[in-house]
């Protein structure tokens, strides 16, 4: 029966996960920022609709319906773009890179280190001989 050590938390897989939040916000700020312009192309285009088309009042209420949920969508767009920014704008400095880095490295080491714990073997240096010398230690 051998008995086992004490599992260490794979501290990895939270730098992995600290890694992925950051590369998520940079993506979340770009596709936010494109769904902003595509709400305002389609703020355009439903407006354009209200002026030329000579809607009757059915078709101007849907038309409307549909600009109010363009520009609230477009509100939520925006907020998630001024939310990100800043930290956007951090990691896209030289400082932010050099951060992303170095935690990159940070985590292949680690995972490194977990790697080499998990396979790692024992080789005894002096019970082996004891073995074959039968009571040279008591």
């Amino acid at each position: 029966m051998s008995k086992k050590s004490p599992t260490i938390p794979p501290f990895s897989q939270n730098i992995s996960n600290v890694c992925e939040l950051m590369e998520a916000a940079v993506r979340d700020y770009a596709w936010s920022g494109d769904q902003v312009h595509r709400m305002d192309e389609l703020t355009q285009d439903l407006l354009h609709k209200l002026e030329l088309e000579g809607l009757d009042y059915r078709e101007r209420a849907k038309v409307a319906t549909k600009l109010q949920k363009c520009r609230q969508l477009r509100r939520a767009y925006k907020d998630t773009c001024e939310i990100l920014e800043p930290l956007v704008q951090f990691l896209n400095s030289e400082r932010g890179r050099n951060m992303m880095n170095l935690l990159r490295e940070a985590l292949g080491k680690t995972r490194k280190a977990e790697s080499r714990m998990e396979n790692r073997t024992y080789y005894p240096r002096v019970l082996r001989q004891d073995v074959k010398d039968k009571g040279a230690i008591q």
